[in-house]
């Protein structure tokens, strides 16, 4: 029979296991829960300091995030802010003159600004023919809200006519226009008119056949003659340059050798009206001779193979006259006989077309034909080899 003194030590010692055991688990515990505690304060949601919050609560932004919103900010940016460019803007890009005078000088301005934010830079300026462009000659380049103008210079024709467009072109650095058309319009009307139109003068005649030259104006201004220009002055005319009215007679002095010299010309009257300063007068002389055809035309020739070909020269004032000399300028045309018929001459000529140079396919060659106190006649040969 076990005694009570014999159990006490058996409980003291398994109640002394069971306590050194408890024990020593106790600081496992505590360190695992010590480690998810918070050292310090964080905010709370409502923004008041909170203390015991994890740490994973309270840690910055990471670094993702940060180039989440980094990259939301660029790409706003790129949205609301455009390139600096410069932009050319116009405040008008046509002029229309509508109905002017002839031979005047119509003088308009093309007006622009630098709309844009970088610096304007204007590289040519081209126009057409009768306009004349200034004013950008020095300055090309123009700072964002600069302006700058354009000027002309438009002359009109000398004939009046239906309405006409001329266009000049502007080129500059603008990306979205860096070519701008500029359009000019008008229609000429004619307010001074010359009467006869054209002369028609002979060589046989008095005074060349020259009859009044009548220069009358059309929309009732006066003007005054300033001068009076021919060709070579085989025409002239007197006039008063102090004298003004609507309507002037002149009368024609013609030079009968200038003329015989100038078969083709014209008669240029400068006159002081705000809307026409000129009128031209053409004039034609009928020549005292005529070549039928003008100029021989040849084709498929064969060296030292000879064409012939018959011309005919006529007198236009039905006098005789009598072939003096015929003299080829090289050599390759010559005259085998003449035949009178009236007023008339048949020369027969032969052309004999020399060996070819080179690659040279053309002849070429002119007669002189020498009319009995009336002057020379040239008629010209063109050939071609086959």
């Amino acid at each position: 029979m076990t005694s009570i003194s014999q159990i006490r030590p058996a409980v003291t010692f398994g109640a002394r296991l069971c306590a050194f055991l408890l024990l020593s688990m106790m600081p496992l515990a505590g360190c695992q829960k010590q480690d998810s505690v918070a050292e310090g304060p964080i905010a709370s949601q409502s923004g008041e300091p909170t203390v015991g919050a994890p740490e994973s609560q309270a840690v910055e932004p990471s670094q993702s995030a940060t180039a989440q919103v980094s990259g939301e900010a660029a790409e706003s940016n790129g949205r609301s802010v455009s390139p600096a460019v410069p932009t050319i803007t116009f405040e008008k890009t046509t002029i229309d003159f509508g109905e002017v005078g002839t031979d005047t000088k119509q003088t308009g301005q093309f007006k622009f600004t630098n709309t844009g934010k970088a610096q304007l830079k204007i590289t040519r300026v081209t126009s057409c023919c009768g306009v004349i462009t200034r004013g950008l000659e020095e300055k090309k380049e123009f700072a964002p809200g600069e302006g700058g103008v354009l000027e002309f210079d438009y002359h009109t024709s000398s004939y009046a006519g239906p309405p006409t467009t001329k266009r000049l072109y502007i080129y500059s650095n603008d990306p979205e226009r860096n070519i701008v058309t500029l359009t000019i319009k008008a229609s000429t009307a004619q307010r001074v008119a010359c009467r006869p139109e054209r002369l028609r003068l002979f060589l046989k005649q008095e005074n060349a056949g020259c009859g009044d030259i009548t220069v009358r104006s059309l929309d009732g201004r006066s003007f005054a003659i300033e001068e009076i220009v021919s060709t070579a002055n085989a025409i002239t005319a007197e006039f008063d340059p102090d004298q003004e009215a609507t309507e002037f007679v002149l009368k024609p002095k013609a030079d009968m050798e200038k003329l015989a010299e100038n078969l083709r010309g014209q008669v240029v009257v400068n006159l002081t009206h705000p809307e026409c300063k000129k009128v031209l007068l053409l004039y034609d002389v009928l020549p005292e001779f005529t070549v039928n055809p003008p100029h021989v035309t040849l084709f498929s020739l064969k060296a030292n193979q000879p064409v012939q070909r018959e011309v005919l020269v006529l007198s236009n004032y039905r006098d005789e006259f009598e072939i003096e000399e015929t003299v080829s300028q090289k050599g390759t045309v010559k005259v085998l006989g003449t035949k009178r018929i009236g007023n008339r001459c048949q020369l027969r000529i032969e052309v004999t077309p020399p060996a070819r140079e080179g690659d040279n396919t053309i002849l070429a060659d002119t007669l002189a034909v020498s009319i009995k106190d009336g002057g020379v006649l040239y008629i010209p040969f063109r050939g071609w080899y086959e």
